[in-house]
Order: C-alpha cells, then sequence, then structure tokens
C-alpha cells in the first residue's frame, strides 16, 4: 500500500537522514526501517473530517449479514478491519455490494454455510470471536485464524464460554489461543464469562445467541468493563429485531432465539479516531470544526469532549450538520484532572498524548483492560513518552497496568525514535505527542493506521502539520 505523504511523491525512493542515525549506528549495520519523522508545529487551523465508526460500522454489517432480504448501510467505514469483517461475513455466505458511501448487504438468513474452510480474521480480535461463536452454528468444521499478533491475544475465556453453550470448539495448539477450529454444537442455555478481559467475548455470543434452539443467558462474572460496546451491540441487535432482556447493570444477559431481520442502518462520526484530533486541538489555541461527528451516539469515547471541556475548551455542537466546533483560547494547559477511563478503554494512549503537556498532575485510572488489545497500551504509552523526557509512572492495582500520572510541560526537546508497538493507537497517540516537542519525533508502524483511519495523513495535513517517511539505519 503506498502513502503519499508530505515530503514524499509516489514512487519516490525515501530518503536517509544522518543526524539520529549517527546516534544509533554504534557498531555494524544490522538493519533498515522506514519511520514518520513528525515535525513540530505552531498550530492548527480550519478543519477536518472524522472517520465513520469502526465498531458501528463492524456490527451493521455482521447484523445485515445475518438477516433474511437486503439491507442498506449508509455512511460506513472502509479500513482494514471493516474488510476483514466484510471477507469474513462473505465467506459464511453473505453477498456485500460497495456502493459510493453505502453498502448494500443480501444476507444469509442466520444459515452459516462457510465457502472456505479456513476463515482468516488477520489482525482483528472482533471479527475472530464472532466468526468463531457464529461456524457452532456451521454445516461444516471450520477453522478461524489470525495474523501473528492475534495468535498472541486471550481467546480461552469465549472458548470456555461457548462449549458451557453446546460448542465443540478446541484450539489448535491446546493454549487456548488462536487458530480455533471449530466442530458446531452451539444449542443455548446459560455460560459464565468474565467481564473485564474484552468486551468482545459477549458480544460475539450476542450475535451467535439469537442462532439457537434455545434462549441463552450470559452471566457476566468480574467487574464487567468497556459497556458502551455491549450497549452498541444491543442496539444494533433492536434494529435487526432480535428480543432480549438484561438487568440494570449489563451483568446478566437473555437473549432470546429469533430471525434477523433486513434493515437500513446510518454510521456516525468514531469518536476514538476524533480523540487524536480533538487532543491536537486542545494543544494549541485554534477554531476547528470537526465533521461527520454526533452527540446522539453510545461510543463511550465521546467522553474525551467532557474532558477536553473540563479543561477549559468551548464545544460548540451541530447535529444537525453533523459538526463539532472546538474553540480552543489557552496556550498552556493547566491544573489538576483525574479520569476514569473504564467505559472508554479506546482513548488511554491519546490521553497520555495530552496529558504531557498539563502543567499539573494528569492521573488517568481503569484502563486494565488495555492490556488485552493489539499492544498493553499504558506499558506502551509510559515507556514511549520516558524516552521524551516526560515526568510519567504508572499506576497498578494488583500488579497490573491500570492507568498512570502525569506532571507535564509546555514542551519536550523531541529528536526521539519512538515505537508504536505494532499498534495503530499507539502511532496515532505519539504522533500528536510530538507536535509541541522542539524537535521532530522519528516513529515507526505509521501504515498501521488503515486500521482505523486510513485518511489520517490526509486530515492533519490540511491542518497544517508537516511529516514524512525516511529510512533509519540500526546498528548494534
Amino acid at each position: 500500500m503506498k502513502y503519499n505523504l508530505t515530503g514524499k511523491k509516489k514512487g519516490t525512493k525515501p530518503q536517509t537522514l544522518s543526524p539520529i542515525c549517527d546516534a544509533l549506528m554504534k557498531g555494524k549495520i544490522m538493519s533498515s526501517a522506514k519511520y514518520l519523522v513528525v515535525n513540530p508545529s505552531n498550530g492548527i487551523r480550519y478543519s477536518a473530517y472524522i472517520p465513520s465508526s469502526k465498531p458501528e460500522t463492524q456490527r451493521a454489517i455482521l447484523a445485515a449479514s445475518l438477516a433474511n432480504g437486503k439491507s442498506v448501510i449508509n455512511n460506513d467505514l472502509r479500513c482494514l478491519e471493516t474488510s476483514t469483517m466484510k471477507e469474513a461475513c462473505h465467506s459464511i455466505g453473505a453477498r456485500i455490494i460497495e456502493e459510493p458511501e453505502r453498502l448494500i448487504i443480501h444476507g444469509i438468513g442466520g444459515k452459516i454455510n462457510p465457502k472456505k474452510e479456513v476463515i482468516d480474521a488477520l489482525g482483528s480480535g472482533l471479527v475472530f470471536r464472532v466468526m468463531t461463536a457464529l461456524t457452532c452454528h456451521s454445516t461444516a468444521p471450520t477453522v478461524i485464524s489470525g495474523d501473528v499478533v492475534l495468535r498472541t491475544r486471550v481467546m480461552e475465556p469465549l472458548l470456555n464460554a461457548l462449549i458451557q453453550l453446546g460448542g465443540n470448539i478446541s484450539s489448535v495448539h491446546m493454549n487456548g489461543k488462536a487458530p480455533f477450529i471449530n466442530w458446531g454444537g452451539y444449542s443455548g442455555g446459560t455460560c459464565e464469562i468474565e467481564g473485564n478481559i474484552s468486551s468482545q467475548f459477549i458480544t460475539a455470543i450476542l450475535f451467535a445467541a439469537p442462532l439457537a434452539r434455545k434462549s441463552t443467558t450470559i452471566k457476566i462474572i468480574e467487574e464487567t468493563l468497556s459497556l458502551s460496546y455491549i450497549r452498541q451491540t444491543l442496539e444494533i441487535l433492536t434494529i435487526a429485531g432480535i428480543k432480549f432482556q438484561h438487568n440494570e447493570n449489563l451483568s446478566q444477559i437473555t437473549v432470546f432465539p429469533g430471525q434477523y431481520n433486513s434493515a437500513e442502518y446510518t454510521i456516525t462520526g468514531d469518536y476514538t479516531s476524533c480523540s487524536y484530533l480533538v487532543a491536537a486541538a486542545t494543544l494549541f489555541p485554534c477554531d476547528l470544526t470537526l465533521k461527520n461527528i454526533n452527540s446522539k451516539s453510545l461510543q463511550g469515547e465521546q467522553a474525551i469532549l467532557t474532558l477536553v471541556d473540563e479543561m477549559g475548551m468551548d464545544i460548540i455542537r451541530n447535529d444537525k450538520r453533523n459538526e463539532i466546533r472546538l474553540i480552543n483560547k489557552k496556550k498552556q494547559l493547566t491544573g489538576n484532572y483525574e479520569f476514569n477511563v473504564s467505559d472508554c478503554p479506546n482513548i488511554v494512549p491519546t490521553l497520555a498524548a495530552l496529558g504531557i503537556y498539563v502543567a499539573g498532575c494528569f492521573r488517568v485510572t481503569g484502563g486494565s483492560i488495555t492490556r488485552f488489545h493489539k499492544s498493553p497500551r499504558i506499558e506502551a504509552m509510559v515507556n514511549e513518552l520516558l524516552k521524551l523526557g516526560v515526568n510519567i509512572r504508572p499506576l497498578f492495582i494488583n500488579d497490573v497496568y491500570d492507568g498512570f500520572e502525569i506532571y507535564g510541560d509546555s514542551s519536550y526537546s523531541g529528536n526521539c525514535i519512538l515505537s508504536s508497538w505494532g499498534d495503530h493507537r499507539i502511532f496515532m497517540s505519539l504522533f500528536v505527542a510530538s507536535l509541541r516537542c522542539q524537535q521532530a519525533n522519528y516513529i515507526d508502524g505509521y501504515e498501521d493506521v488503515h486500521c482505523s483511519f486510513p485518511d489520517f495523513f490526509k486530515e492533519f495535513e490540511q491542518l497544517g502539520i508537516t511529516f514524512q517517511e525516511v529510512i533509519l539505519q540500526h546498528g548494534k
């Protein structure tokens, strides 16, 4: 995949910059790697377009694929992980047509007949987990696999819960992790599953439950984190005509057998993607309009606006135009702040990037679940921000990374090589963190933005941010 980034024309060879390479080349050259050089900025301007919600798009694709008849999804997000979901749904029989700004999906009526013996979820945890649950209703044995990173992620709680519901599934390597082979057999009943590892386990069972012969009751044990994602799933099921009931705190949910109805879905803007632009606006005096974003959303990450409002940002919402105007009159963030992110974990890296510029104590807690994401996100951000000289320390609960505490400064020297830890959200957060440094930083993993925010570079470029690709030579 080619990226047309500022300072590099398509087809040209990335340049090699020598000053920072000199710090690396202390011995024999071992390898070279591609980085994005993120230049310091004096401010941002104009407007930006927020991509549509990835979780809402993925859930609508699932419901439409399982329905009987034709469904329409308006304003869908097109990125690697939604493409992976479409390919997985196609592999179980759905017909998906891409048109400008909408999808037309002809569903399978709940009949899971895989066209392939292997469904490849690539790096998408949601695709792997939902397809594991759905293929319990398959007419043939199915293998569900993924990439190297996905095969390290925790999957065993879902495996155990599906077995409680009558499924016959096993881990190919007998370690509770991907790949799985599913022989079918889900009939319904009651299962227990941990709620503090991944809400995707619950979402997977919720989507599979209506296809069972009898009702499914999910009892969520331990603390339930990322509740907003479960609410998003239930909202999509409601639109599709699926019946369910639950207690007040969603610790017990019963789904009744039923048929998915065809429907029309309209996807709203993604608040996690929005958070990078909101954070950037918080770092500089500006008047910025964000488009394709609406307050009528169940996304927990909408909390980013509450947080910056508390910091003094003026926020003007216009839901009729799907716009939010951000007015920041402050040159320096000051004050003491504490945020619990248990229902909005995806903005943990963004908050770390923002918090390093707050003169005061900036404390984030409730993020323990992020250790199960694409990278251990709190550990990753703490380690990378320490390279910048940030006064940051991790916070632990029972020896688990739960958050961090930062005593920020107005700027940092920069000129650091930073790692994304193979995680698109770490990269985008470190990109934002680099904007007020005195010298450019070098960040790897920039290609990964296509997982959720394909136009990330385009949107920041039109705000006046400059960057370019380089190759750095690594030595011992």
